[in-house]
């Protein structure tokens, strides 16, 4: 959505510059309107840092190190942006999976500087991550802010997963009757993950003053509107897989942009900034 969102931006002020303040590690300033954007990318949203075996032999149960996650400690990347901007959009639950954190490299969750006992489960972590983070953003952000949670951007791989032949080679919209059977975590499909990981938003959000910006729906239905095998370099789909993950552009995204420049205008229209 960032980049998205910058390109719409940039048609309507050529003179925009790069920003990159305050841990931004994409942004803009327009100065027609005098508008700041910014991506902070914080995959995690919470602190997290890797730590190696402590020694060179290899462990029997395959482990070459762990990443430590302090669930009540937000990411460097963010932690002291929530009084600067007057919209904040988060998201996160993408990296929240054995795809990205294999079992030779596992999460291991921290609270108050020590290890969590017993141990959690991934997406059990990310719970306790999501509730430590919306209460932090409660707590340091301001009441006026306009506080957006986007939900996930569904996956569209047909047959396996990205590393086992998935495809998304497709011209066809998926048709309302066939979403439960790709996205439905009790079938155990491998495009399950974003409404998993949407369960646990909607739960976290419970009584807060945090905005769901419902983006996963729309998009369940766009199985032609992923880069698949036309990616940037020759022979990378041979390589890597298809990329039925990402969004081409122009896309989906832009609707997502549609949708979230009408939220902000209805939001200040009101008076609430």
């Amino acid at each position: 959505m960032a980049i998205a969102l910058l390109c719409a931006l940039r048609s309507g002020d050529a003179g925009v510059r790069e920003w990159k303040w305050r841990g931004a590690c994409r942004g803009g300033h327009f100065p027609r309107e005098d508008v700041v954007v910014g991506y902070h990318r914080a995959v995690l949203l919470a602190k997290y840092t890797w730590q190696p075996v402590e020694n060179a032999q290899p462990r029997k149960d395959g482990i070459k190190g762990t990443y430590r996650v302090d669930v009540d400690i937000p990411a460097d990347d963010w932690v002291n942006i929530s009084k600067f901007y007057d919209v904040l959009i988060f998201n996160t639950g993408h990296w929240w999976g054995s795809y990205k954190f294999p079992k030779e490299n596992p999460l291991v969750f921290y609270r108050g500087g020590k290890p969590i006992e017993p141990p959690l489960s991934i997406f059990d972590g990310l719970k306790v991550a999501l509730k430590s983070m919306v209460s932090y953003i409660e707590r340091e952000v301001p009441s006026k802010t306009l506080k957006l949670w986007r939900t996930q951007s569904p996956r569209h791989f047909d047959g396996g997963e990205w590393d086992h032949n998935g495809s998304c080679v497709s011209n066809r919209l998926l048709q309302e009757h066939e979403l439960d059977s790709w996205f439905d975590p009790r079938f155990g499909g491998v495009n399950k993950d974003a409404r998993l990981v949407n369960s646990l938003l909607q739960e976290a959000l419970v009584d807060t003053d945090i905005l769901l910006l419902n983006l996963t729906y729309m998009s369940e239905f766009r199985a032609d509107a992923h880069p698949a095998v036309w990616l940037e370099k020759k022979d990378e789909a041979a390589v890597w897989g298809q990329d039925c993950m990402h969004w081409c552009l122009p896309g989906v995204p832009d609707t997502w942009v549609d949708i979230l420049a009408a939220r902000i205008l209805h939001y200040f229209k009101q008076g609430k900034g």
